[in-house]
């Protein structure tokens, strides 16, 4: 019988614990893909050490000993295998590392992703149509109306301090109503200031008189009992912010650009064999040849230090990511440079991924409402970035300087990542996508010197269905940003085709017959745009100068040979209806492009380019009227839906409204300025389809996509002054010659004085004149002398000045009806009584003083 072996109860204790740390030990051979034991493995499969916090601190203190291990998990199989992208991997299905293509195009779209996000994109979020003019916030509307205007004078704003701690929108809203103040939250921006006990609140109300009244409330008064607001919050007035809206060729300031480390650690290399492979591996990290998770890393070294009563040859990495186990370490070098040990630091700092992008969200918003957040968080860089768009203007700026190099330290962040927050300032434009095509070559001379001063050109391509292309300058500085656009806006606006300092036109050039057809083939022999100015009377040249400079000949000769003139031929109600009736069809049957119906204008016209034989055949068929055959061609006319609804020829690069009617792009913008400069009393931009009847709103967006940036924003401007010169009782404008500023007038008595940011001219808004420090009686008083001899001037040559604007008016001979140039009021030279139209002035004539004046009644029926 054989002996039974009996073993010590203290050797089977050390045999389990000798198991019990061999599970938390790697098995190499599974790492290899080559392990056979399976499950029966005594060695951990599918897990990795990494140092404890402790044991690393022990490890930096004294420069030696091994922490021990703790489980982490194995994040190999998101890398793509090396050798699987080269087409040779031996271990096939057993490899630790992805095989999947997609793993490795998501690497390579990651990359580019992380690439685009400090690249500038197209704007995605509708435009607000506000624009800041002459020092006015305007808001307009569909029809490009003149909805509101904000003057600075018509808000007041202050600046409360030493709040309770925690006070937000909310609960300071509430604090001011118990004052008796009703305040929207969306007019309170909360903001720290540096002080995280008492936040600061800027409150800014569409009342001039708030600010003056708030202070006023909370101020301490002898002898004042218990008051509802707390006895330490402290206001100062402040000037009011103004917020114009996003647009098109405007420097603003709205992005930043926010980032900061991932969670980095140091790596230990030790190597017992010679210096010489220590070097070797040094080297291949300096050059960059070995990445870790495909990150670069830098590397110190090889020293010599103390290990296990060794001295080995140690290579130190900095700025390995965190994630990283020591197989990512190991299988980034040769296999005959391994290091005889790998030891891993304690990371950076320690949190959840969305925790920093959650908190850098928050402080942001506490400066100032976001138009968007994007924090789409890119695979692999060392720096994690986020961006984010301000609704206001300068904001972005304000972030930059509170917040960059700003510790991120809260209870769910173990460690101090700083914060970097850069301000970006972005310039946009949009051009036709030939024009942009033939000055590329000029852009892109200039880019170098743009992108040396850290500005971005991007263009991007146009959607099929838009002839437009979006340009962008983006940079940190904002002086080279705003030099890089004016030097876009020089080239972008091309070259006027002049001869001996004299623009080149003739009146050949704005029809579309044979002269427009050369210019076509010019373009094509030289390739070059030409741009017809019909406003203007100009031809606007794009592309290289020599091409535009032997253009410049070809067009000077063409229009001397051409021998054309422009006449117009003016339409009453009987002739428009003719004209629309089919006469203008028939007309064109006879005369081709030379005629042209420009509804446009008031009153409706036809316009004759040509000799004047054609004129007086044009003249001799609307003089008589030929009806029958009108009626006979408008009803073939009703079928040509492809017409422009303005030259009623067929349309060229059609545009078609939101109602369906079709323009010429170039009848289009046309139309567009002659709304804006019309000098209606109430304008609105309608479209002219159906002989004029249409009368649909052509809405913002549907403009601002069919005209160019600088078209649409010189459309709005155009607007807004028809909007002032047709209220100078409420508008004005800055006394200094050629100030662009204007300013809104009050009633009389009121005593507020407007000095104008620009020029510091003082005006009184009442009566208009600058008399600091008196009274506006007692200004009148003082120049009594000098305006009396005026009016008597005025008196004693007939001279009347308009009761609307002041616009002195002189009659030299016609009728009593007069229409003041300045604001277009009509007016009964008679009694100086003023009326909305002509027709009213006359109905005020006839009743009122017998007659119409000189001519006597007859002449005008």
């Amino acid at each position: 019988m054989e002996k039974e072996t009996v073993r010590p109860a203290w050797r089977l204790a050390t045999a389990r614990e000798s198991v019990r740390q061999r599970d938390k030990i790697p098995c190499v051979f599974y790492a290899r893909g080559t392990c056979r034991n399976g499950e029966t493995c005594p060695f951990a499969h599918g897990t990795i050490s990494a140092p404890t916090a402790s044991a690393t601190a022990s490890r930096n203190e004294e420069g030696r000993g091994f922490p021990p291990p703790v489980e982490q998990k194995d994040t190999r199989n998101q890398v793509p295998c090396r050798f699987h992208l080269r087409g040779n991997c031996l271990k096939g299905s057993s490899c630790p590392f992805s095989h999947s293509n997609t793993d490795g195009e998501s690497s390579v779209a990651g990359h580019a992703a992380a690439v685009n996000l400090e690249e500038p994109e197209p704007e995605t979020k509708p435009d607000s149509w506000v624009r800041e003019l002459h020092g006015v916030a305007v808001h307009f509307g569909d029809g490009v109306v003149v909805r509101k205007t904000s003057f600075q004078s018509d808000f007041s704003a202050v600046r409360i301090s030493m709040l309770p701690p925690g006070s937000d929108q909310a609960s300071i809203s509430k604090l001011l109503s118990k004052l008796g103040f009703g305040v929207l939250a969306e007019s309170i921006r909360v903001s720290s200031l540096g002080d995280d006990t008492h936040p600061v609140a800027d409150i800014c109300v569409e009342d001039p008189f708030f600010a003056k009244r708030f202070c006023n409330a909370i101020a301490p008064r002898p002898g004042a009992g218990d008051r509802t607001a707390p006895s330490t919050i402290k206001a100062i007035s402040i000037n009011p912010p103004m917020a114009p809206g996003a647009s098109f060729q405007r420097v603003e300031c709205k992005k930043v650009l926010c980032s900061w480390y991932r969670p980095f650690k140091t790596v230990w290399l030790n190597f017992r064999q010679s210096k010489s492979v220590a070097q070797r591996v040094h080297d291949g990290f300096e050059t960059k040849s070995y990445t870790i998770c495909n990150q670069t890393v830098k590397t110190h070294g090889p020293i010599r230090t103390q290990f296990r009563n060794q001295q080995p040859w140690t290579v130190m990495l900095t700025g390995v990511p965190a994630d990283a186990s020591p197989m990512d370490v190991k299988d980034t070098i040769p296999w005959n440079l391994q290091p005889t040990h790998i030891e891993l630091g304690r990371p950076s700092y320690i949190c959840n991924p969305a925790e920093p992008k959650a908190l850098v969200k928050v402080k942001l918003q506490e400066i100032g409402p976001l138009e968007w957040w994007d924090d789409a968080v890119t695979p692999g860089g060392k720096r994690v970035k986020v961006k984010a768009r301000f609704q206001q203007d300068g904001d972005a700026a304000t972030a930059a300087a509170s917040l960059n190099g700003w510790t991120m330290t809260t209870p769910l962040i173990d460690g101090k990542p700083k914060l970097a927050v850069q301000a970006l300032y972005t310039a946009r434009f949009k051009v036709l996508d030939r024009i942009f095509k033939a000055v590329q070559t000029a852009i892109d001379a200039k880019s170098p010197s743009w992108l040396a001063k850290h500005v971005l050109f991007t263009p991007y391509e146009p959607s099929k269905a838009n002839r437009y292309r979006v340009l962008r300058l983006e940079g940190e500085d904002k002086e080279a940003v705003a030099a890089a656009k004016q030097t876009l806006e020089g080239i972008l606006s091309g070259q006027v085709a002049t001869e001996n300092d004299n623009v080149i036109w003739t009146p050949a050039f704005t029809v579309s017959g044979s002269v427009f057809q050369k210019l076509k083939d010019l373009e094509q022999a030289l390739g070059i745009v030409i741009l017809r100015d019909k406003r203007l009377s100009r031809l606007h040249l794009f592309g290289p100068v020599e091409k535009c400079k032997e253009a410049q000949v070809h067009l000077a000769k063409m229009a001397k040979e051409d021998t054309s003139t422009l006449n117009a031929i003016i339409l009453n109600d009987e002739q428009f209806t003719w004209a629309c009736l089919g006469g203008f069809k028939a007309m064109a049957n006879i005369l081709g492009e030379k005629v042209t119906f420009d509804i446009i204008s008031k009153p409706k016209r036809l316009l004759v380019t040509g000799s004047d034989k054609d004129y007086r055949t044009a003249l001799d068929m609307v003089s008589s009227l030929k009806k029958a055959e009108a009626l006979t061609v408008g009803r073939e006319r009703i079928s040509e839906a492809s017409d422009c609804v303005i030259c009623w020829n067929e349309a060229e690069n059609p545009i078609s409204a939101s109602c369906g009617h079709i323009y010429c792009a170039d009848c289009f913008e046309r139309f567009c300025f002659s709304g804006a400069t019309s000098g209606n009393a109430d304008f609105r931009l309608q479209c002219e389809g159906d002989s004029g009847r249409c009368k649909k709103d052509l809405t913002l967006a549907e403009l601002q996509e069919h005209l160019s940036s600088q078209t649409f924003e010189e459309m709005l401007e155009a607007s807004f002054e028809a909007y002032t010169r047709r209220r100078p009782d409420s508008i004005r404008n800055c006394p200094k010659p050629d100030c662009p500023r204007i300013y809104r007038a009050s009633p009389p008595g009121s005593g507020l004085t407007f000095t104008c940011p620009d020029c510091l001219t003082s005006v009184c808004t009442s009566c208009h004149a600058s008399h600091v420090g008196m009274t506006c009686a007692e200004h009148q008083d003082v120049v009594s002398g000098g305006y009396a001899a005026l009016q008597e001037a005025k008196k004693r040559l007939g001279i009347k000045d308009c009761p609307k604007c002041k616009t002195p008016i002189e009659k030299t001979y016609g009728c009593n009806h007069m229409t003041c140039a300045g604001c277009g009021t009509h007016i009964c030279w008679n009694c100086m009584a003023t009326f909305q139209s002509g027709k009213q002035c006359y109905e005020h004539l006839s009743k009122a003083h017998g007659g119409f004046g000189d001519y006597g009644e007859e002449a005008f029926l």
